[in-house]
């Protein structure tokens, strides 16, 4: 290996290589990057949730006036580990429980574009005045985020995916009974200048699939300060459904194959395409050999 030394001096490289590097970055600019999330919480147990591997870290409920109520948060086999329920409690038939809270969510989540990814398992439908809501991340009767990712029964017995941050409400929905008893992949992705140079500005992703979509941008700006997490409605709340794996980014993602694995995705090839084409374009010592 060739250690170049300290007397080397610096240059430009050539116009002809300079306009192929340019060529090159703009060729990786085109190719698919995945971002790093801003939150990850595996939601497999009380320390992981107050520690999140990646971004702010999540609390518990604390308590509040009637209707809301403490959800206790319990634990059951998820995809990855173990996975985030409600436990049995001595709940109301009008409770609203919470269990795991996003506080400041106004200093991370962006308004103009964003996803929420993770996995999911509701048992069985929800049921109004028994087990009428199961909140993902806030929703109906949540804690004023803005931001509705929820299953339940009004209007119909559907997924909810939508947004309004004080503004008006721009959403969609999709039939996930058949999946009943089974473990779902679900993202709701948004960008209100159009997902992946689309006329898309919400997607609800099923599976890795889009299932839902709108071209309605119409919501606002302001986003609450805290999200419930996995919170639900009623008396027979417990044990109705489960979410493992949440992954929070700044950014309308679109690729979920990497989906089976839990890890931080690693930087694609574009984004190390760019990086290389940059330290190449910015350094090149005189006496180096080398071609691009």
């Amino acid at each position: 290996m060739i250690k170049p030394t300290a007397s080397k001096t610096w240059r430009s490289i050539p116009l002809r290589r300079a306009s192929n590097l340019l060529a090159f970055l703009f060729i990786g600019s085109l190719l698919p990057c995945h971002a790093a999330p801003i939150l990850w919480n595996r939601l497999g147990s009380d320390q992981q949730i107050l520690h999140s591997d990646l971004g702010p870290d999540l609390s518990f409920y604390g308590g509040g006036s009637f209707p809301d109520a403490v959800g206790i948060p319990g634990y059951v086999p998820g995809v990855f580990g173990d996975a985030l329920t409600i436990a049995p409690g001595n709940y109301g038939v009008f409770d609203r429980e919470h269990t795991v809270v996003w506080n400041n969510l106004n200093h991370y989540l962006n308004s103009e574009h964003g996803t929420i990814e993770l996995w999911f398992k509701q048992n069985e439908d929800p049921v109004g005045f028994s087990h009428g809501v199961y909140r993902l991340f806030d929703g109906s009767y949540g804690l004023g985020s803005g931001l509705q990712f929820d299953s339940e029964t009004v209007p119909d017995t559907r997924l909810y995916f939508g947004l309004q941050f004080d503004g008006a409400y721009s959403g969609v929905s999709y039939d996930i009974s058949p999946f009943n008893g089974t473990w779902i992949h679900l993202a709701a992705v948004w960008d209100r200048a159009g997902i992946d140079w689309s006329g898309d500005r919400l997607r609800l992703y099923v599976n890795g699939d889009v299932a839902a979509a709108t071209s309605n941008g119409g919501w606002g700006t302001v986003v609450g300060e805290q999200a419930d997490i996995g919170g639900g409605n009623d008396a027979n709340i417990a044990n109705e459904f489960a979410l493992d794996n949440l992954q929070v980014y700044d950014t309308a993602v679109t690729d979920f194959s990497n989906r089976f694995v839990e890890a931080v995705p690693e930087p694609a090839i574009g984004t190390l395409a760019i990086l290389g084409g940059v330290l190449t374009l910015g350094y090149r010592r005189r006496g180096l050999s080398g071609s691009v």
